[in-house]
């Protein structure tokens, strides 16, 4: 059976006639299916949870939303081997659906895609933890500049002004330059796969990554790849805020290997310990203000509908 949560308040509106779209071909071919519209925010968890615990031997669970909804539904599952999974986006990031190679505007291509998938393939997962919380991710994780952005843009007047000029994609641009000058830094201890420690002062953002981009295609780890067992973490500190300023560029361009102050490491596990508490994000959603973080790579986690 397909069950589909369609988050109807977001992606500006987009989603409902995204929905229509996707119902007009369910129906021109007979599929059957159930449709869920979360009523308030941290609901879709509340649904995807419901779903996968039905007893059903082939729930193959669709989000028609955006990376906000993905990650909800994505934390509500409690049975991960017994759900197939996949997006059809709306949003005004869709990373997810990005890293995943999905056509962002042919609805009709990605519903085909879908109704004709031997959901075969799997991809990894990333776990945030500190003090006792969990939360998994599909696209990044971040501590620092990133999460203030991250967790700021979807109330943020900028991200209303871009989207209204069709310039979604320069939201996460404009808030990390006017969020930089702003911020406080801090110091970073942070240990690789139970490695030492290493020391970073002045640290503006660790980004732990699943996928190559956040923020709306922000190639923040350019190698990153969901399916290599691994997290790629990329790291900007020992740096002067004003030449992180100027690094923004290279950084767009996925050239911040050659940028001084950007360190990128892959692993499989990641601890940091902050000197004070700093804001945390996964896949854009507010995990909390914390001053010690454990990530992990959890591989082949989730099955997709590919």
């Amino acid at each position: 059976m397909y069950y589909f949560i369609v988050n109807e308040h977001g992606g500006s509106g987009q989603a409902v006639e995204t929905w229509n779209r996707v119902k007009k071909v369910l129906d021109e071919r007979k599929v059957e299916y159930k449709k869920y519209v979360p009523e308030c925010k941290g609901y879709a968890a509340v649904l995807a949870e419901q779903i996968s615990e039905k007893e059903d031997d082939d729930i193959r669970l669709i989000v028609v939303g955006g990376d906000g909804t993905v990650n909800e539904v994505l934390n509500g599952i409690r049975s991960f081997e017994r759900i197939k999974f996949m997006v059809i986006p709306t949003g005004s990031g869709n990373d997810f659906a990005r890293g995943l190679g999905l056509p962002l505007k042919e609805t009709e291509k990605v519903v085909d895609m879908i109704l004709n998938s031997a959901a075969t393939k799997t991809i990894d997962l990333g776990m945030t933890e500190s003090g006792g919380r969990r939360r998994f991710f599909a696209i990044s994780s971040g501590y620092g500049l990133n999460a203030l952005v991250g967790t700021g843009i979807n109330t943020s007047k900028i991200k209303v002004v871009m989207n209204k000029l069709h310039l979604n994609s320069m939201s996460y641009a404009v808030m990390t330059i006017k969020t930089l000058f702003t911020m406080k830094t801090n110091t970073f201890k942070v240990s690789f796969d139970g490695g030492p420690l290493t020391e970073y002062d002045s640290t503006i953002f660790l980004a732990a990554m699943n996928f190559p981009c956040e923020g709306g295609g922000v190639p923040m780890a350019p190698g990153a790849s969901a399916s290599d067992g691994k997290l790629s973490f990329t790291l900007a500190a020992r740096i002067p805020k004003w030449k992180c300023f100027l690094a923004f560029p290279f950084l767009l361009a996925a050239k911040q290997n050659k940028i001084k102050g950007f360190f990128m490491q892959d692993a499989r596990v990641c601890d940091v310990f902050s000197d004070s508490a700093t804001v945390s994000h996964t896949d854009g959603e507010l995990f909390g203000n914390v001053s010690k973080i454990h990530y992990e790579c959890l591989p082949s986690k989730l099955k997709v509908l590919l």
